[in-house]
């Protein structure tokens, strides 16, 4: 070699590798209600994208095969569970299958809900709306998180999110019966933080603002028929106007937002967050 030769630079045409964050829920076995379609669906997609498998909870259980299919597309493995989460039988018999399946439950999300009946004052409800709107969300945050508790206490360690509402913040008129059950799901989520942080398990809600969802095109269909100023509106039109009037950053919030509040809440980075309620509400409950 000709030692007076300049030394040429030879680049690859290869580009570098993209080396990926390490996956947050790698190994870990999520179980999340209300699975087979919407936050729920966008929830389990989250955490499967994180490295999670996934126990997919729903009485639609075409929705939750659905689900849990796309799961496997990802990599993960995942089972499709027909659970009523009002009745401790369906529960009790969800959580064995996921512990048949996968031998343990690392993360809990509570993500089922009902919005039944709408009016104001409060005395346009009835005593069965109320009644359904305690127990669809609720009574079953708590039949679930019983279930499912001791299981996490004995393996000391867990992570539960339970899904509450932006209106469980702004005292809902509209929505009296629903307003205090997700109000009730915070107090709930508080208690149970305390009851469990010595299992070094850590339980955490999450109020959702203005998503569009199944159950928000039902809520408007109500609202046109209950506000004659609303009644020549579509849902949509509904969902839209609100949004502008309620939301400060003027645009709606989406089953992924919630999905990505809902995966920190549960990974390593959250390790010290216990007891809270976190708003994805562009604003709408800010001091």
């Amino acid at each position: 070699m000709d030692k007076g030769a300049p030394l040429i630079n030879v680049k690859s045409t290869h580009p570098a590798p993209m080396l990926r964050e390490p996956m947050k829920l790698q190994g870990k076995t999520a179980l999340v209600t209300g699975g087979g379609g919407g936050i729920g669906r966008a929830i389990v997609l989250a955490m499967a994208r994180e490295g999670a498998d996934a126990v997919v909870s729903d009485v639609d259980i075409e929705g939750a095969r659905r689900v849990a299919a796309e799961v496997e597309e990802l990599g993960r493995r995942a089972i499709a569970v027909r659970a009523d989460v009002t009745s401790s039988v369906d529960v009790e018999r969800m959580v064995q299958e996921a512990l048949k399946a996968f031998g343990k439950i690392d993360i809990l999300v509570n993500n089922v809900g009902i919005n039944v009946g709408i009016g104001m004052p409060f005395t346009n409800n009835t005593e069965e709306d109320w009644d359904a709107n305690l127990t669809g969300n609720l009574k079953s945050t708590f039949i679930v998180c019983k279930a499912v508790a001791p299981h996490m206490m004995s393996r000391r360690s867990g992570k539960i999110v339970n899904l509450s509402s932006l209106a469980a913040r702004v005292s809902s008129q509209t929505n009296p019966a629903y307003s205090a059950a997700k109000a009730g799901v915070i107090t709930l989520t508080r208690i149970l933080a305390k009851d469990l942080a010595p299992y070094n398990i850590n339980v955490n809600a999450i109020a959702p603002g203005l998503v569009w969802t199944r159950m928000w095109e039902a809520l408007g269909e109500k609202m046109r028929r209950a506000d004659p100023q609303l009644a020549k509106m579509t849902s949509r039109e509904i969902f839209e106007l609100r949004t502008k009037q309620w939301i400060p950053l003027q645009r709606e919030q989406t089953p992924e937002d919630i999905a990505n509040a809902a995966v920190f809440l549960v990974s390593e980075e959250a390790r010290n967050i216990t007891g809270q309620t976190l708003s994805v509400d562009g604003g709408a409950t800010m001091s």
